[in-house]
């Protein structure tokens, strides 16, 4: 019964069925009440028009007719003037019959002024005119003629003949029913149930309806008994209700028989009977019922009664949907959308789409925004749909409030309003939309466009589950059996959700399901984990090996049993299960539960990484060494891309060395960056660093210093940068106690370079008391610890006491690589690279000794010196070491209390000299003289 209507239609009496040929029009009049009922003419016309002797003998009658007229008898006249008119028993005679009949509605015939009623308004044998049409049957309703009175309440409901006006029509359709008339009655009842005309009020509609079914009106028992059915506003009973409707299909009543289908079809009120539904709705679709041709194409749709058939769906609900009915529009729409019954036609499907949505049937209306949307039949505009959308929210319907919604988030068409969408997605939640539901579930769980609310998220997530969301079920039941994020643990709720997902068709939940029943060593549903896995894996789910595989290594079944956790993962591989690919690359690395063989790890980790982020990390990892830099740097790139921002920074790191990658500082900041904004404490100090430096095309120390702050809680370099930037006033004003302070921390952090930047404080007294003693204490600490300064300026301290014999005093190995010998036929300091990751850190310090170089730090241009002197990092270059050694033995010179450096370095200037030839010595000079004079 879902989607029947009651109609109106013409308000008139029923008409009776077709007449015999010889009497096309009798039906005018039907049964008239006379004052003598005993002549032969009334008698005969009121036995009905499948009277024998009205068959037979049609001149009798006529004569009969005749003769009572001429005695007077005015329904009699009235009868036989339609006679003439219409021709019964002889030729029609227009002219005459209407004179007939005027002249027995002027005597005062009731029948006669409603016959002539007629006559006007069906405009057969004379030309149409409500107007006079309305008078004759004023005239009759006046004199208490119910059928007039019935046909003037048609005329007023419809505005025919004078304006429309339905309390005026529902007075009429009252006098009609209290004069008799059943017809009268079923409107007077449809209108109070409906409230047109008069307040709604179903216990007087079922009053004049039962009037109207008791009288025989098959509309009324139509109505009345589908009141009955659905309890609308009357106790329900449905064996009435079905009795009522059964009397009115018995009398060919189309939506009676639907109506009566449907009943059959559900088993309300008589027994279930699938067969006996569809054939009463077939008939009624067939004598042309709208409602029961939408119904026959649902049922063909759908198998019910019939065996199924698209086809016939389609032909059932194209009848129904030319004829008005908008929910058979709707139902074509998406036939041809999804091919169902012939082939796909989207461009019919949005036409059928857009006449239900121009009927106002809110589905229609979203889904006309949908197709809009996505190009479906037409091109893609999103500008188009929202207007459908909104006509469909507006009317209640859950998934426009959903796509609003996401109109909203995206900024589509509207500024980002994350508080907008996340209204409209709880509105259409609280419709009942599953998608309204997930959406706002997701937003609450979040804190997007509200406060974090995990209670009232999982509330909607279980309602989508509850609803038949395979991927809200699987969902709901890992958080339940995790107890996190503010959710209870709950494992009987866990896994019933679980199980509902995998009878749903998930298996992922199943294998969930089945690894947490055996890592927790106990059952559900009468089975354990082992059986749950075990039934999968026979039904060859990949990730049932992986998970097998898992528990036998893990030892979750009775101890660790890595040749057989060996076996699933095999097994699993080979079907293509990614995670079973990854731990096989895993247990080859290794060396666990098989012999350790790399090139088999690398081989199915990178069968893996198409699809499992385990493997793509094990193959970015330098740690795990399975594949070259150049394979290194794309995995560590489509982690990078994938948003991790561990890799992000890696891959910087990679740009910044040249590993697997040509060194390139720009694109190494660009990825900085991006992992720097997701919170990554490594690339914050890197960003710094390069900002700092210039590094990647941009200096800006504002913004070194605030990326280096940000990440100085927990790194100790940019702890030190933090303290340098003080030290230095780069991007922050001077303030050598703040930085005293800075450094301090990261040299308890364990920094060599704070303790270095620490020791020359206190030898220059910068920010600190001076103070050798602590100074040297400093150095001694850093220089242990690998610091290149305080290397180097403990070597060039321990050439202070010889400076007039031009002899070493004794100093450690890693201070000698700092120092030229005396001797000047001894060999320089050399070491070659263990490794090619080696030879790229030592370019990197090489480098980075240069752009400290460059901004006047006078020890990092004595190590740019000797580097270029021995090729540490940089290209070997005697003159541009010398030239690098001069220019930081006057940089020193021009620090008060770094003095003594200056005059070591002068010693080893000297040295240097001695292994020049004169053209190194005059180009030595003069890049000397050009970087004492540019640089800082």
């Amino acid at each position: 019964m879902a989607g029947l209507t009651i109609g109106f239609g013409s308000a008139a009496a029923p008409r009776p069925g077709p007449l015999p040929a010889a009497m096309p029009a009798m039906q005018r009049a039907g049964s008239v009440s006379v004052h003598d009922d005993t002549t032969p003419c009334v008698v005969t016309l009121n036995a009905g028009f499948d009277s024998l002797l009205l068959k037979d003998k049609p001149a009798q009658i006529r004569s009969l007719c005749r003769q009572e007229a001429e005695a007077g008898n005015l329904t009699a006249r009235a009868l036989y003037g339609q006679m003439v008119l219409h021709g019964y028993a002889a030729r029609p005679d227009l002219k005459r019959g209407m004179t007939i009949l005027e002249s027995a509605a002027s005597d005062g015939s009731t029948p006669a002024r409603r016959a002539l009623g007629y006559l006007y308004y069906d405009g057969v044998a004379l030309p149409r005119n409500s107007a006079a049409a309305y008078a004759w049957f004023a005239s009759a309703a006046r004199d208490g003629d119910a059928a007039s009175a019935n046909q003037l309440g048609g005329m007023r409901a419809d505005g025919d003949g004078q304006p429309a006006d339905n309390a005026a029509a529902y007075r009429y359709f009252v006098k009609a029913a209290e004069g008799g008339s059943a017809a009268g009655a079923a409107n007077a009842g449809k209108f109070a149930l409906a409230g047109r005309g008069v307040a709604r009020d179903p216990v007087v509609a079922a009053a004049w309806l039962s009037r109207a079914a008791a009288g025989g009106q098959a509309d009324g028992q139509f109505v009345l008994g589908l009141m009955l059915v659905r309890g609308d506003g009357v106790p329900r009973d449905v064996g009435r209700g079905t009795t009522w409707l059964r009397a009115a299909a018995d009398q060919n009543h189309t939506e009676a028989q639907a109506v009566l289908g449907n009943l059959y079809l559900a088993g309300i009120g008589v027994p279930r009977d699938a067969q006996r539904g569809f054939s009463l709705i077939s008939a009624a679709a067939r004598a042309g019922s709208i409602y029961a041709q939408r119904r026959l194409g649902e049922l063909y749709g759908s198998g019910t009664g019939v065996p199924r058939d698209d086809a016939k769906a389609r032909d059932w609900y194209r009848k129904a949907a030319l004829a008005g009915d908008t929910r058979a529009r709707y139902a074509l729409a998406n036939l041809y959308l999804f091919g169902r019954g012939g082939p796909v036609d989207q461009e019919a499907a949005l036409g059928w789409m857009q006449g239900a949505a121009d009927d106002g049937l809110a589905v229609a209306e979203n889904d006309l925004g949908a197709m809009l949307q996505n190009g479906l039949g037409t091109q893609a505009d999103p500008v188009a749909a929202k207007p459908w959308f909104e006509k469909a929210d507006a009317q209640g319907n859950g998934a426009a409030a959903a796509n609003l919604a996401r109109y909203a988030a995206r900024g589509d068409g509207e500024p980002v309003d994350m508080r907008k969408a996340f209204r409209l997605a709880t509105r259409g939640a609280d419709r009942g939309d599953e998608a309204a539901a997930l959406m706002a579930a997701n937003m609450a769980w979040r804190g997007e466009g509200t406060s974090v609310d995990r209670t009232q998220a999982m509330k909607w997530f279980r309602f989508a589950a509850d609803h038949g969301n395979i991927e809200a079920a699987r969902w709901v039941g890992h958080q339940y059996l995790t107890g996190t994020a503010g959710v209870p643990r709950d494992e009987q709720t866990g896994l019933r959700y679980l199980k509902q997902a995998a009878d749903a068709g998930d298996p992922a939940a199943g294998v969930s399901a089945g690894f947490y029943l055996s890592e927790h060593h106990t059952s559900f549903a009468g089975r354990t984990g082992l059986q749950w896995l075990e039934d999968l894996a026979s039904r060859k789910v990949p990730a049932a090996y992986s998970a097998l595989g898992t528990v036998y290594w893990r030892g979750q079944s009775g101890g660790p049993q890595p040749a057989i956790a060996f076996d699933w993962f095999s097994r699993g591989a080979k079907l293509g299960d990614a995670a079973s690919q990854a731990m096989l690359c895993a247990m080859y690395l290794d060396g666990n539960g098989t012999p350790r063989r790399p090139a088999e790890a690398a081989r199915w980790c990178r069968t893996a990484a198409g699809s499992n982020v385990g493997a793509m990390r094990v193959l970015a990892s330098a740690d795990s060494g399975l594949v070259a830099a150049d394979e290194r740097a794309y995995w560590q790139w489509k982690l990078a891309d994938r948003g991790e921002p561990a890799y992000q920074s890696s891959l910087g790191d990679a740009y910044d060395l040249g590993d697997g990658v040509p060194v390139d500082f720009d694109a190494a900041t660009y990825w900085f960056r991006r992992a720097a904004e997701q919170g990554n404490v490594s690339a914050q100090g890197s960003l710094a660093w390069h900002l700092s430096t210039g590094l990647g095309g941009r200096t800006d120390d504002y913004e070194a210093f605030a990326w280096a702050l940000r990440a100085a809680p927990t790194s100790t370099d940019a702890k030190r940068m933090v303290g340098i930037a003080y030290l230095h006033g780069r991007g922050v004003a001077r303030d050598p106690k703040e930085a005293s302070t800075w450094l301090n921390s990261a040299a308890s952090a364990g920094s060599q370079w704070a303790e270095s930047d620490l020791a020359l404080m206190y030898e220059t007294g910068d920010g600190v008391p001076r103070d050798e003693t602590v100074a040297m204490d400093w150095h001694r600490r850093a220089a242990r610890r690998g610091s290149a300064v305080s290397e180097i300026a403990l070597a060039l301290r321990s050439l202070a006491p010889a400076m007039d014999t031009d002899t070493d005093t004794g100093h450690s190995a890693g201070e000698q690589r700092w120092l030229v010998p005396a001797d000047p036929a001894a060999t320089l300091w050399s070491d070659s690279p263990a490794s090619a990751i080696a030879a790229a850190n030592r370019q990197w310090d090489g480098l980075s000794s240069l752009n400290e170089a460059l901004r006047g730090d006078p020890f990092m241009q004595y190590a740019v010196g000797m580097r270029f002197l021995t090729g540490n990092g940089l290209p070997r270059d005697r003159a541009l070491g010398a030239a690098w050694i001069a220019r930081s033995r006057a940089s020193f010179d021009a620090v008060p209390g770094l003095e003594r450096y200056g005059a070591a370095a002068a010693i080893v200037e000297a040295r240097i000299a001695k292994r020049l030839d004169d053209g190194e010595k005059q180009r030595a000079a003069e890049i000397a003289a050009n970087l004492i004079s540019t640089l800082p």
